[in-house]
């Protein structure tokens, strides 16, 4: 193989090399199965839900995260599942979309919960641990 021959196969397999190592973990796209929620906020972090057109309170969970992008909503789904929790249904009820609904003549103040698990499970993909985060929410 000539010197010309060689430099021009060592540069091709350089070249493709790079390619690769840059289309591992692209990011939002394609996240690493590495990244980890590490909190969640939800906002509003109180409400009075006499505020609210017709009494119903839009909560939201926002996470922050081991990689980018964070802060990003926790949506609830995989790798991500978790769920909407109240600490008094017969106070308001939350759907699992974090719309909350004060219960017909019912008054008081509730936790509103956001809890998510973060994580794989499996050989090398690390541990599944929950991370959860509280609002609260007062019924007229």
């Amino acid at each position: 193989m000539s010197k010309s021959n060689f430099a021009f196969n060592a540069s091709l397999v350089l070249i493709l090399v790079v390619l690769a190592a840059n289309n591992v973990g692209c990011g939002a796209m394609n996240p690493s199965p590495t990244r980890m929620l590490e909190s969640i906020a939800v906002i509003p972090t109180s409400a009075n839900a006499r505020n609210f057109p017709l009494g119903q309170v839009q909560f939201t969970a926002t996470g922050t995260f081991s990689q980018p992008p964070s802060p990003a909503p926790v949506t609830f789904v995989a790798p991500y599942s978790g769920s909407w929790m109240i600490s008094d249904p017969n106070i308001a009820t939350i759907n699992q979309s974090g719309l909350a609904q004060c219960v017909s003549a019912a008054s008081g103040t509730v936790t509103i919960t956001a809890i998510a698990s973060s994580g794989s499970i499996g050989p090398g993909k690390g541990m599944s641990t929950a991370v959860s985060g509280t609002a609260k929410l007062t019924c007229p």
